[in-house]
């Protein structure tokens, strides 16, 4: 099973996750992808920071290390269904959720992510989310 890497655990585990780490060393990293959507959001965030060369080598290195997922026709068609579905349920979504949503269905991927609440709106997605809950109980 290949797993596309959401933007948000792209970050944590950039940022020392150790719940991501242990997971990443479960799957092995060869199973692991991100998409171009990622990258380019990834770009933005070490545009607008402090430690704008720090944070492009992290990239350059991932970028090394797992596959990127482009985003092509069959991902395009899924974007129009997604978007189409979620404006008339009055569910909206930013386009990039929905880039990154449209390229893991297209090629059968299972989205990891913490934001579960805005791709759960999404049908035919498969998502895990590999940052540990805290139980409040």
């Amino acid at each position: 099973m290949i797993f596309l890497l959401d933007t948000d655990t792209i970050i944590y585990w950039l940022n020392g996750n150790q719940d991501i780490e242990k997971k990443v060393t479960s799957v092995g990293i060869e199973n692991l992808a991100f998409s171009i959507i990622s990258k380019a959001e990834l770009y933005f965030g070490a545009y607008n920071s402090d430690y704008t060369e720090k944070n492009i080598s992290s990239i350059k290195t991932l970028s090394g290390k797992l596959t990127i997922v482009s985003f092509d026709d069959k991902a395009a068609m899924q974007f129009g269904i997604i978007k189409s579905t979620l404006r008339k349920q009055g569910l909206p979504l930013l386009d990039a959720d929905i880039f990154i949503a449209s390229i893991a269905i297209a090629n059968g991927l299972t989205l990891v992510t913490n934001n579960e609440r805005h791709y759960s709106r999404i049908q035919n997605i498969e998502i895990e989310n590999w940052i540990k809950k805290e139980d409040h109980t």
